[in-house]
């Protein structure tokens, strides 16, 4: 079984998906050795050939290894914790493929479901990557795992989006003698975002051959499930071109109804059209039954993302607290972080504090607190914010504020 019956009850319950997500109000748990809450998961897509994912939600420490006969045992491909991360395994397309193939094997994986919501740590974004076709798969597989708004852009899709958005960072693909794609940052200096990846060309450490495998494995999987000779028929694929439109989805009812007369489909790919949990889950069934390029039907179904046109704005605000208690600069900084969450513009973190020698006895004192903010899609009314609890705190006059990206120009405070 995949998801045992204990992680199955974790995933449940209200805290979990806050601390794997690393929510900023995420509770923090409480840590005995003793008891460790550690758990594990298994999505295999051909025997023997799989991922493992190995949960320490009391550390908050998150491990991603591949299965495979050759193995004589699981390989790390990535981990993510809030320290030394490597999260940057797979690219979206191979873990949608994934999680394809995953489902059809196990019908209690739904996709887009836990898988996706379980994995999407370790993906990493670039150019090729589409928002419109990704974030509904996302917002569907974080739905059926946790309560949240039933329609639009989730919160959590919002920031994995942002987190692992490696678009305009210079990344660089490469065919290894495995078949495999290799990733590298070549020019790390003009970049805003690093990669962070086992997955680099040359490396000793990834298994470039298993991963091919495991990606063979899964397209295999897809062309079995879509291999019987009564889906080609006129019939069929008429059936099928009419839930390939934007309304396609008041057509399934007459898909799902041909489907029961053909000599074999794959149950899965039924139920997908006859139960859906999701819109999300019948358009990957019918993009798969049809042979349309994978995302195409998600793309054109839902249309632009909130993501395609969204702006954010990375800055570092610095608070003299030479002559105040460094506990102000914390409660002004968590002031802000709330304001921000409320207003849906972004958050702020506390980074630390720089100390120097004052005074005749040469003593050291917190001379400046600083913080990592994020402004959401309106710079503007982000900085008014900012302005207005920094003047409530009488500290607009000492505090800077610069962006986090190279040049770090200095923002002017309104």
């Amino acid at each position: 079984m995949p998801l045992d019956d204990a992680l199955t009850a974790r995933m449940a319950d209200s805290g979990f998906w806050a601390a794997y997500l690393f929510e900023d109000d995420a509770a923090e748990p409480e840590f005995d050795e003793e008891d460790a809450e550690s758990f594990s998961a298994e999505f295999q897509v051909a025997e023997g050939l799989g991922l493992v994912l190995e949960l320490d939600v009391a550390t908050g420490y998150f491990d991603l290894a591949l299965t495979a006969p050759e193995l004589p045992e699981p390989v790390t491909v990535g981990w993510d914790d809030q320290a030394h991360f490597h999260p940057h395994t797979m690219r979206w397309s191979e873990l949608d493929l994934l999680a394809r193939a995953v489902a059809l094997r196990d019908p209690q994986l739904r996709h887009p479901g836990p898988m996706l919501a379980l994995l999407a740590r370790f993906v990493v974004l670039d150019e090729q990557d589409d928002p419109d076709a990704i974030t509904p798969l996302m917002d569907a597989a974080l739905r059926m795992v946790r309560p949240g708004p039933l329609s639009g852009l989730r919160p959590e899709t919002r920031d994995w989006f942002e987190l692992r958005d490696l678009r305009g960072c210079g990344l660089r693909w490469t065919a290894t003698d495995h078949g495999c794609l290799a990733v590298e940052q070549p020019d790390l200096d003009s970049t805003t975002h690093d990669l962070y990846s086992l997955r680099a060309p040359g490396s000793a450490d990834f298994p470039f051959a298993a991963w091919a495998a495991l990606l063979d494995q899964a397209e295999q999987a897809l062309v079995r499930a879509t291999g019987a000779a009564s889906l080609q028929t006129p019939a069929m694929r008429d059936a099928l071109s009419r839930c390939d439109t934007d309304e396609g989805h008041a057509h399934l009812e007459p898909l799902a109804a041909a489907l029961q007369t053909a000599d074999w489909v794959h149950p899965v790919l039924v139920r997908a059209l006859t139960e859906p949990v999701s819109r999300e889950e019948s358009c990957w069934a019918v993009e798969t039954l049809a042979g349309l390029p994978r995302g195409s039907l998600v793309r054109r179904r839902y249309g632009p993302s909130r993501m395609a046109g969204a702006q954010s704005w990375e800055l570092c605000l610095t608070i003299a607290t030479e002559r105040r208690p460094a506990e102000r600069a914390r409660l002004l900084i968590s002031e802000l972080h709330d304001a921000l969450k409320q207003e849906g513009l972004g958050r702020a973190e506390i980074t630390g504090s720089e100390m120097a020698r004052r005074g005749e006895s040469g003593s050291l004192m917190d001379v400046s607190a600083s913080a990592d903010v994020l402004i959401r899609d309106d710079l503007p009314r982000g900085l008014s914010l900012i302005s207005q609890i920094l003047r409530r705190h009488d500290a607009a006059d000492t505090a800077e504020l610069r962006y986090a990206s190279p040049p770090r120009a200095s923002v002017p405070i309104p």
